[in-house]
């Protein structure tokens, strides 16, 4: 590239965080429940001061501050710690905090005081219920009667705290498509929805999305990846100690399995589905804590009910209630053999009995065998009664969605929701609604508190968080990936993934009430120039209307490849020619004379160029086809186009005859596009967030990284794309100020602002320079604008 790219990267991304060198859990928290816990958690404030939480010890006590990040001078604690005043020092009974305690106490406040939110030294008294809980409803604020927005009106107004602003449509478009299919909108797509005039228009939309099976499967596949540690290569796959279950959950979530039944078949160990509970069968040897059957609790306990057992596999747990005889009792229900406890890895001559954590809904019976007792285990998960299985995954959803859980971190559902309320009513709804993932995500994201404008943050919630709108979110690697591929052509030949990506039904238009109708009579003919052998060509032609018309549709082809523009926008094009172009397209025509513009190559003989359009669905509609009133461009002239046969020749009726419909700027092919969740992980992803999944993921990091900084400015793989991309948008770049505008919106969803404008007639002065279109990618795929979901 032709200019310092981490230069240019680092204003849009500070500051960078580094992570701590003090390990709170190990160093810090035993010397704070050795010296402080008697008097300062869980119910005990003694001098107002409580240690319960990070938030707590930084609130103070009944003389103020006694902790501040990075102050050591500020830190009262510290002098109290080191004092040899017998009157003031803490604690005040049995022996004095050590010197090597104090300098690790010391050394932690210096880097932040570094604590978890999920870590906590004591409890507040607050435990969720097991049962669900019913709402009731307040009365609707400012006419939103959306269930959803009558909780948060209220709770907006109880904190007096002002409505969050609609989104803009450009933003709420492009969010909307980015949540829940994982990819941009096209220029078109976004056109299209600016100046639909409907009242629901985004009701629609989300609808449009949702039926989109493929596409949903494919990002949501991320999600649960992550959740259900699933991937494709890795630990365990080359000493065959682990499987993965790829196909069955893809079709899991093509097929829209209810979330219950999903859980039930991954406990009871469905052949397909098995791989989960299964877990990963280490090489060599490992710690008690790490066998298969303490990852069956763990993962359990964490995916299904927001529960961290990962602590109390060794120990009783730091962090929460939980206690290594739980642990190893619900390592049982999966274990072959009698479990021995052991503590740290020392055999305590205690046997672990199979039950779960939650006797009031029931309870396993030891003495029936492994199939029997998982069984009556994803029974009991998916029992009615059990709140804790609903609550934990409409929370993670909710946080996918608006930034944030209801219960932050989401693996930390022992803490106390922001909104109890919220989170109850959505658990209920729900399991009303069947346990069917889509129908929530529909219930969420047609809520104004959705659609609003999100709450822009000078850094990332702490403790005190208080709803105010959705958060900003950093993209994920595969989104990333995703739509650097889908705006540049440069996505991956074949998935990694076993999966079945044919559409259950047929794709959705751009607008719902376009239908195609079935391919009647083609009186296209195949055009060219005159002499056979021309590779590149030009053509045009041109139609008059009275109006706009209020249905059009286009079929086109080109042996071998060619690109469309209506009134100079870009329409579709294709590289292959069994993918015919079928779309409406009504939307690029106007009032009077339209102009159609078409590029067209052929790779080594063929055909040519066919295409029609037919204004109306009647079958007196105005047919406009290629023929050799079309013209071609030679020697800057334009002369007639050669005619040739008609479509009926060779294969092409059969592959004209079953062209799938598809929105304008998508080809219709055997299978979409590959996307980066159905491939390995590579070392750009990896650096961009996404895990080895050797254990649960259920939320990635926010903060950029500078090995991320370093990957998105200077590394091989995004350059790679970058320069593949030029050269297949180079013919696009040729009317620079259209192919900027366009990029923008498909990128940005917007257009250039008047500095950006300046920044790239200084970057891009000869469209035909690749090397200049490959910067101009790059600018843009680095703006924080792009990177962000507002």
């Amino acid at each position: 590239m032709n200019f310092p790219p981490i230069l240019l990267l680092l204003p849009f991304f500070s500051p960078l965080f580094l992570s701590a060198k003090i390990d709170f859990v190990h160093q810090v928290m035993p010397i704070l429940k050795k010296n402080c816990a008697e008097c300062h958690t869980d119910g005990k404030k003694k001098g107002g001061l409580s240690m319960n939480t990070r938030a707590e010890f930084l609130a103070g006590g009944e003389g103020g501050e006694v902790a501040v990040p990075g102050s050591i001078e500020d830190s009262y604690f510290l002098e109290l710690t080191a004092s040899t005043d017998l009157g003031e020092r803490m604690p005040p009974k049995g022996p004095e905090v050590s010197p090597d305690e104090i300098k690790i106490l010391k050394q932690w406040v210096k880097e932040g005081m570094v604590w978890d939110d999920a870590i906590t030294l004591g409890s507040s008294g607050w435990e969720p219920k097991m049962k669900p809980r019913i709402v009731k409803l307040p009365k609707p604020i400012n006419k939103r009667t959306h269930p959803i927005d009558r909780i948060l009106d209220n709770y907006l107004e109880d904190k007096k705290i002002n409505l969050p602003t609609v989104a803009p449509d450009r933003t709420f478009v492009r969010r909307a498509y980015l949540d829940i299919i994982g990819i941009l909108p096209t220029p078109e797509q976004l056109n299209v929805f600016i100046h639909n005039k409907s009242s629901d228009k985004k009701t629609q939309l989300i609808d449009q999305l949702l039926a989109e099976d493929v596409s949903y499967a494919d990002h949501w596949l991320t999600f649960w990846n992550d959740l259900l540690r699933n991937d494709y290569t890795g630990t365990g796959f080359i000493t065959g100690g682990r499987k993965q279950i790829t196909t069955w959950l893809y079709n899991a979530l093509k097929g829209n399995m209810p979330y219950d039944q999903m859980t039930r078949e991954l406990i009871d160990a469905k052949p397909d589905a098995a791989g989960f509970i299964n877990g990963i069968k280490w090489r060599g040897s490992v710690n008690a804590s790490q066998t298969r059957d303490m990852q069956f609790a763990q993962n359990v306990s964490q995916v299904f009910l927001g529960i961290n057992m990962k602590c109390a596999s060794c120990h009783d747990s730091f962090i929460d209630r939980w206690t290594l005889q739980e642990a190893y009792d619900l390592a049982a229900v999966f274990s072959e053999e009698p479990l021995e406890l052991e503590r740290c890895d020392i055999p305590t001559g205690k046997m672990a009995t199979p039950k779960w954590m939650f006797p009031e809904i029931g309870q396993i019976d030891p003495k029936a065998n492994k199939n029997e007792r998982l069984k009556q285990l994803a029974k009991l998960m998916t029992h009615p009664d059990n709140g804790r299985f609903t609550r934990t995954i409409v929370n993670r959803i909710w946080a996918q969605l608006m930034g944030r859980g209801i219960v932050h971190p989401v693996d930390a559902m022992h803490t106390k929701p922001w909104s109890e309320d919220l989170l109850d009513f959505l658990a209920i709804q729900f399991a009303k609604d069947g346990y069917d993932l889509r129908k929530f995500l529909k219930f969420v994201l047609t809520s104004e508190a959705y659609g609003s404008q999100t709450d822009r943050l000078e850094s990332l919630p702490g403790e005190e968080y208080v709803y105010k709108g959705p958060v900003p979110k950093r993209m994920t690697a595969e989104q990333l990936m995703d739509t650097i591929w889908q705006v540049t052509g440069t996505n991956p030949n074949q998935p990694e993934a076993k999966v079945d990506r044919s559409p259950k039904t047929t794709p959705r238009l751009v607008s719902e009430s376009k239908d195609l109708p079935e391919i009647e009579k083609i009186t296209a003919k195949w055009i060219w120039a005159p002499d056979p052998q021309t590779r590149k060509i030009k053509l045009r032609t041109s139609i008059d209307l009275e109006k706009q018309p209020a249905f059009t549709s286009l079929l086109a082809t080109c042996d071998n490849a060619f690109s469309l523009r209506v009134n100079g926008k870009f329409v579709t094009s294709s590289r292959e020619w069994t993918r015919p172009a079928y779309h409406e397209v009504s939307d690029f025509f106007k009032a009077g004379k339209n102009l159609i513009e078409v590029n067209a190559e052929m790779f080594g003989g063929g055909s040519g160029f066919i295409a029609q359009f037919s204004f109306g669905k009647e079958k007196d509609a105005n047919i406009l086809g290629t023929d050799q009133n079309w013209e071609v461009q030679q020697d800057k002239k334009w002369i007639p186009a050669k005619a040739f046969h008609k479509y009926g020749a060779g294969p092409w009726k059969r592959i004209l005859d079953q062209a799938i419909p598809t929105k304008p700027g998508q080809s219709a092919f055997d299978g979409p596009s590959v996307r980066a969740a159905l491939v390995k992980n590579d070392f750009l992803m990896r650096s961009l967030g996404r895990p080895h999944r050797d254990q649960v993921v259920t939320s990635r990091p926010a903060e950029l990284t500078m090995l991320q900084a370093i990957d998105l400015a200077n590394g091989a793989i995004l350059s790679k794309y970058l320069n593949e991309g030029a050269n297949n948008l180079k013919a696009k770049a040729t009317n620079s100020q259209q192919f900027i505008n366009w990029l923008y919106e498909h990128t940005l969803g917007r257009l250039p602002t008047n500095g950006e404008e300046q920044i790239i007639a200084s970057v891009m002065t000869d469209p035909k320079d690749t090397q200049q279109v490959e910067d101009l990618l790059w600018l843009v795929f680095m703006q924080p604008d792009f990177q962000i979901i507002r």
